[in-house]
């Protein structure tokens, strides 16, 4: 297991920008109910591999932008929400991703979060589809103004079948193939996150979750010679456990500028077996390892009118191995709140 997965694990997460800060702001409004942000993710060294994101949101109470920096009004509102998003990913993959996610907050500042994604994924190793249905639910408690502890548990899966015929001419048939596959992963885990504001700078957000996965795989392929019974087949089964640890701690120099550093270790375990009709018996593999990602970032939101707003942020990655990218990841996004 290469860094390349634990980078894409935790893309999302890698929101940092170069930038002389400005703290004071052009926008007279006060809070705001909607938002509406546009953004493309990618690497500096790679330009046309990324992910083009456009996601609404709507908080049924007014979020105050004054107290928090701007990045984080929306995380700290600690007010119910609903969201939606669409993103573009070429990655590896091309794929299309769906999603929609409620938040409800009670009086008792306990939450409990769902989400919905369907990734429609177009992978250029297989004719089977590989688009995957994700769900998402989590339960928190708000245990003061600007923090929060939850727990969570996922569940991810796809499956698909084919059948393929090679026909040798009009009367014979050649070759049948039939196959089919089934993916799917539970994950368990735990997240915590704080602000704690300052007297000399805006405040420091400490950030971090552990999470337990387990994903089971299996693929299984028979094919035919003409009209014949099965003449070959087989299967591939895999089942691997994976623990994944990651810390962040952002500065916030002022409501628009921070810089910060991340941290995530995973821990992985694979097993797999294989069967072919014409061995004699299963083979059998095991994987196992561990690996470290580092980052370093920063981020600046400009509040440049009333409703607008522009943020970017890069980050550079390090990673024990030496094989992280050459370049830096960077952000750059348009926002609308009303």
């Amino acid at each position: 297991m290469n860094n390349k997965t634990l980078s894409v694990a935790i893309l999302s997460s890698l929101i940092a920008c170069n930038a002389l800060a400005n703290d004071i702001p052009t926008q007279t409004n006060s809070s705001y109910q909607h938002e509406l942000n546009l953004a493309l993710g990618t690497y500096s060294d790679d330009f046309g591999d990324g992910i083009w994101d456009l996601g609404y949101r709507y908080y049924f109470s007014p979020v105050d932008i004054t107290k928090t920096p701007y990045a984080l009004n929306g995380i700290l509102a600690q007010a119910s929400n609903i969201g939606v998003q669409y993103a573009q990913m070429q990655i590896i993959d091309d794929a299309d991703l769906y999603q929609i996610d409620a938040t409800y907050v009670f009086d008792s500042k306990w939450f409990v979060k769902g989400m919905y994604e369907k990734d429609d994924s177009d992978s250029q190793y297989t004719t089977l589809d590989e688009s995957q249905d994700s769900y998402h639910f989590s339960l928190g408690y708000y245990f003061n103004d600007t923090s929060e502890v939850s727990i969570y548990y996922g569940n991810a899966r796809s499956s698909d079948n084919y059948h393929h015929t090679i026909d040798l001419n009009a009367s014979e048939v050649g070759f049948r193939y039939q196959g089919d596959f089934d993916s799917q992963t539970d994950t368990y885990g735990v997240q915590a996150r704080s602000f704690m504001p300052m007297q000399s700078f805006a405040g420091i957000e400490l950030a971090g979750f552990w999470q337990y996965s387990q994903n089971d795989h299996r693929n299984a392929t028979s094919y035919y010679d003409g009209n014949s019974e099965e003449s070959g087949s087989y299967q591939y089964d895999s089942n691997t456990d994976r623990h994944l640890v990651h810390l962040a701690t952002d500065f916030y120099i002022n409501k628009s500028w921070s810089v910060g550093g991340e941290y995530s270790w995973q821990n992985f375990d694979r097993k797999t077996i294989f069967n072919h009709s014409q061995q004699s018996g299963p083979s059998r593999y095991s994987d196992d390892g561990s690996d470290s990602l580092y980052a370093i970032n920063t981020a600046y939101w400009w509040q440049f009118s009333n409703l607008f707003t522009a943020n970017a942020s890069v980050a550079k990655y390090f990673d024990d191995e030496g094989d992280s990218p050459d370049g830096v990841f960077f952000r750059l996004a348009i926002n609308a709140r009303f």
